[in-house]
Order: structure tokens, then C-alpha cells, then sequence
């Protein structure tokens, strides 16, 4: 991971944050392993994560709790979380997958979060999140479905995993192939 990573939490906090990636390592708290379901009906079973609990995140910030949603984004790409769901344990700012950290190319830091989720809530290259009272504009899902319709997708052969499909999950990036392996 480079260290050009830079996260600001915002919104209805108390102390607004700006995090660099040594800011995130010393705050690593958290691992999850969670199978993850695509809606083009392809599946990675047991992916391990490590990173942050969204919800010592948003505790060091100083969340209101009058705040009721939390929207997670790169860029356009956005995806909004009741407060209930940011503060699930199960729900990582992930540093690293599969015991190896990646740069932002790659898509880290990543939010994660159990397998029952859709697929398009796991935002890539998180750059911020924000507390809010009332829910901001998802694009998540919009941008996700309008990838896989445009993509019509066409399954392509991947790694000894298996069978993958081009897919805009995963905070909008459609998996590439390479080097012979696809990024997920």
C-alpha cells in the first residue's frame, strides 16, 4: 500500500479527521473472513480481511448520535450504510486481503462487510466518509448495474479459482485481468 492513502471522516462528527495510512495501520483492530456474492451469479468463498472496524472510525471522529446514516466513497462512487450497518462488527475498512497489503491501485483501503451484503456496498480506494442525519445520494448500485449492462456480462476464464466474470463490483471497478490473475 502506498502512502499516498489519505481518508477524511466528516459530516455530523465532533473532531473532522484526515488519516494517512499510518494513521489506519495503528488503528488495524479487526479481521473478517467473509464469502463474497456477486449479483452476476459468481462467488470467492472465505476472503480474509484485516483492517478497521468502521465503528472505531467513526468513535474517533466523534459520530452524533443523532446521526443516523454514513456514506462510504471514491469519488462518484458512493454507497450509504444506515448507522446500524456502519457499526456492525463485521463491517472493515480493509488494509489487506489474504495477508498481503496492496497499493491503491488495487482498491485498498476497502470497506467490507459480511457476506449478506450486496456486492456493489464494498467501495474501492475509499477516500471518505461522512456522518450524516439524513442519507446522501447512493450511486453504488446505479453505477454497479449500469457496468454489468454494458458489459452484458461476458464470463472470462480466471485463476485456478475458477470462473470469473468481468464485474463492476466492488466500488465500481471492474475486475481486470493481470498477469493472469483478476483483480477482485
Amino acid at each position: 500500500m502506498t502512502g499516498n492513502v489519505s481518508l477524511s471522516i466528516c459530516g455530523d462528527v465532533e473532531r473532522p479527521a484526515h488519516l494517512a495510512l499510518d494513521d489506519l495501520r495503528a488503528l488495524m483492530n479487526a479481521e473478517l473472513v467473509a464469502d463474497f456474492h456477486c449479483r452476476e451469479g459468481w462467488s470467492r468463498l472465505d476472503e480474509r480481511w484485516r483492517g478497521v472496524r468502521l465503528r472505531t472510525l467513526l468513535a474517533l471522529a466523534g459520530a452524533a448520535d443523532s446521526a443516523g446514516y454514513v456514506t462510504v466513497g471514491c469519488g462518484e462512487y458512493t454507497a450509504v450504510l444506515t448507522r446500524e450497518q456502519a457499526e456492525d462488527e463485521r463491517v472493515l475498512l480493509a488494509l489487506e486481503h489474504e495477508g498481503a497489503a496492496s497499493p491503491r491501485p488495487a482498491g485498498f483501503p476497502r470497506l467490507v462487510g459480511p457476506a449478506d451484503w450486496d456486492c456493489f456496498l464494498s467501495v474501492k480506494s475509499v477516500d471518505r466518509i461522512e456522518v450524516t442525519r439524513l442519507p446522501q445520494q447512493a450511486t453504488a448500485e446505479t453505477i454497479a448495474l449500469a457496468r454489468i449492462q454494458r458489459l452484458g456480462g461476458h464470463a472470462i476464464e480466471g485463476s485456478a479459482q475458477g470462473t470469473r466474470r468481468l464485474s463492476c463490483c466492488l466500488g465500481g471497478s471492474v475486475a481486470a485481468e493481470l498477469g493472469g490473475k483478476f483483480e477482485v
